[in-house]
């Protein structure tokens, strides 16, 4: 049976409860636990659950962000391909984006592709819908999850 079947997605909200979740990283299950509220409120990230009547299957938090030309060095193809991505190929110094600050999968899902599911999930929202005014979709990547967003197109 999918992983996904009986499960719903939602925006977190002051009043959401948090139901069980372990990724098997401390700082992941400590921010969902204790921070992604406040955070919130500041209006520094916005947080999505994707839970069972149980569980919380896995969760996201994105953040506004911004590309700067200065993030790339002085090669013509690196510059390319950045003003390629614009219909006037103008060199701005910086262009929008999202960011998924945060992504946790419940450790009993990692090998059903649940992650891979939220990212595909996104770049359909964020890039081909174009939910926001941002053209790429970037991610916090700690080295123990390198392999995992390269293999997802990152």
């Amino acid at each position: 049976m999918s992983a996904f079947h009986n499960s719903f997605l939602s925006r977190l909200s002051p009043s959401h409860n948090i139901l069980p979740f372990d990724c098997g990283n401390e700082d992941l299950n400590d921010f969902l636990l204790n921070e992604p509220k406040l955070f919130s409120e500041k209006l520094i990230t916005v947080t999505y659950l994707l839970q069972k009547a149980n569980q919380t299957l896995a969760f996201f938090s994105l953040v506004n962000d911004k590309i700067s030309i200065e993030q790339f060095d002085d090669r013509i193809e690196n510059r390319m391909w950045i003003t390629g991505a614009f219909p006037t190929g103008k060199l701005l110094s910086n262009y929008p984006a999202m960011k998924i600050a945060r992504l946790g999968v419940n450790k009993e899902y990692h090998k059903n592709e649940v992650g891979t599911n939220i990212l595909d999930y996104l770049k359909i929202l964020f890039i081909t819908n174009n939910r926001t005014s941002g053209r790429f979709l970037t991610v916090d990547v700690h080295q123990e999850t390198s392999e995992f967003y390269l293999k997802n197109g990152f």
